[in-house]
This record gives structure tokens, sequence and C-alpha cells, in this order.
């Protein structure tokens, strides 16, 4: 359900914004009215953060070192779950742009086609992968890491003028999309243990060793992603400023959220299977007994 309503939302998206002169006054009226060159995103374009440099590096690196992190743990499901996500969300964002045009409905310079964002889907895609892989107890620290990478890449590259706020937020949409699809794929033939099955005793996964998060945790995760997009959009006038990093905080805040879910169901579903398995193991010793 959540896979589905995000790719209505990431058509509603395109259809506003590309096909209507609305959206696309709404977008370009702001093209060119500052320098690009004063902008923090621009000074992290020049240092070369990923993937605003080295793309196809990120996306193998980012790939390996996801699938690596699975495979480790034996999670031979999420393994192939990220492994065809990561391609499957950049090649999905490439596809569409080739397929749904952009007619200049404005006078405008800003005609480019580009939506979603590639580059952002490269960030928010890999960045899902790697929360979706690491083990929960891993997941207070590598979320604001990946959080605050997501902000300063998506904002920064609104605020240099490659991509526009939407084409951010769409690649945000496409990303869970993508993500949510595959995982449903990957975990076919697990179900969802009844309520009324489960014990106090009986935690999916790693989780045992993962302290409950405090309180202060996730309004703290939120603060720290704003700010990241927020710093990389400063130097363009104030209100751009505010438009691009709020764009690319929300983006980030978004699949950091559906993947926080999305880690909940599956563990659902190892808690299920597990369930089954311990059963078909009592049923067969039970029957040897007799």
């Amino acid at each position: 359900m959540v896979g589905l309503v995000a790719f209505a939302l990431f058509f509603v998206l395109y259809l506003f914004f590309n096909l209507t002169a609305v959206g696309q006054s709404l977008e370009n009226g702001w093209a060119w009215t500052y320098e690009v060159f004063d902008t923090v995103g621009y000074w992290l374009r020049q240092h070369d953060l990923p993937p605003l440099s080295y793309d196809r590096a990120t996306i193998i690196v980012g790939t390996l070192l996801a699938v690596a992190v699975a495979a480790a743990r034996r999670q031979w499901r999420a393994a192939v779950w990220v492994a065809v996500a990561i391609p499957g969300a950049v090649l999905a964002s490439e596809g569409f742009k080739r397929i749904f045009d952009r007619p200049l409905l404005v006078d405008s310079r800003d005609d480019a086609v580009s939506y979603p964002s590639g580059h952002a889907v490269v960030v928010l895609v890999i960045a899902a992968a790697l929360l979706i892989v690491v083990p929960r107890s891993w997941t207070r620290w590598v979320a604001p890491v990946v959080g605050v990478w997501m902000a300063l890449a998506t904002s920064a590259i609104v605020v240099i003028g490659n991509h526009r706020p939407s084409e951010i937020i769409g690649a945000a949409l496409l990303t869970i999309t993508v993500i949510t699809w595959t995982g449903a794929v990957a975990h076919l033939g697990l179900r969802k243990p009844p309520a009324s099955a489960a014990r106090p005793d009986e935690v999916p996964d790693d989780s045992t060793d993962a302290a409950p998060p405090r309180a202060w945790m996730l309004p703290a995760l939120v603060v720290l992603v704003v700010a990241a997009g927020i710093v990389a959009a400063w130097g363009a006038l104030p209100w751009v400023t505010a438009i691009d990093g709020i764009a690319g905080a929300a983006a980030s805040l978004l699949v950091l959220r559906v993947v926080f879910v999305v880690r909940s169901w599956v563990g659902d579903l190892q808690r299920g299977s597990s369930g089954d398995v311990d059963e078909t193991a009592t049923g067969t010793v039970a029957a040897g007994a007799r």
C-alpha cells in the first residue's frame, strides 16, 4: 500500500510541475536569481560530495557495501532486496525521464527534462539500503549519518541549479516505491504472525541487543536533517535557501520514516517465519515420539 501511494503521488507531482504552466512557473520563478558559486552546495560539489561527483562509483560501492553487510549477517533475502533495489531505482529514474517529457509552457531558460533527480535517487536509495541491512543496534548511529548525507546532497543538487525542488521530492517517492515493491517481492512466502502468536521473549531479527530509543532521539534526528538541508542551501537568497533546504530535508526524512516502517514489517515477517519453523519442528518431534 505504501508503494502504491508513493507511486501515485510521484505521478501527480510530475503532472502538476511538468505539464501545467502554473507548476512550471512556481519552480522557474527563481532560476538564475542568485549566484550559485556563493552557496555551500557549490562548495560541496567542488569537494566531491558523493553522488554530486563520482555518481557511478557511488552506485557500485553503495550496492556492494549493502550486499556485503547483508551477506555477512546471513540475511540473504535482504541481500537480494538491496542488490535489486539500488540499480532498479536508478534505472527507473532514467527510464522515466526518457519516456515522459516536459514541454516548455512558460518563458524560461530552465527547460531541462529532469524529473525525477537521478542523483537524488542515488543517495536516497543507497542510504535506505544501508539502513535496511545494518543491525538494529546500529540504527541509532547509522540513521543520523545517512540522514545528514541525504539532506546535504539533495539540497545541494537543488541550490546549484541541477534540479528543481519537485524533482527531489519525486526522487524520494520513486525511491520509496522501488524499496517497498522490491522488499515485498524479496519476502514473498513469509507471513506475518497473528497477534495471539507473539511471545514476550520472541523478537524479530537482532533486536535483542538494541536498547529502546530515547524520547529525544527522533526530534534530534529531525532537527539534524533539517539543519543539514538548510546548511547545504546556504548562500542563496533567504527564501530560496529555505525552500531548497526544506525540500532536501523533507525528501530525506520521508525516506527515513518509510525505511523504519519497512524494517518493522520485515521483522514481523521474519518472526512469523521463525514461528512456522518452530511449529514444524515441534510437530516432527512429536510425531517421532509416537
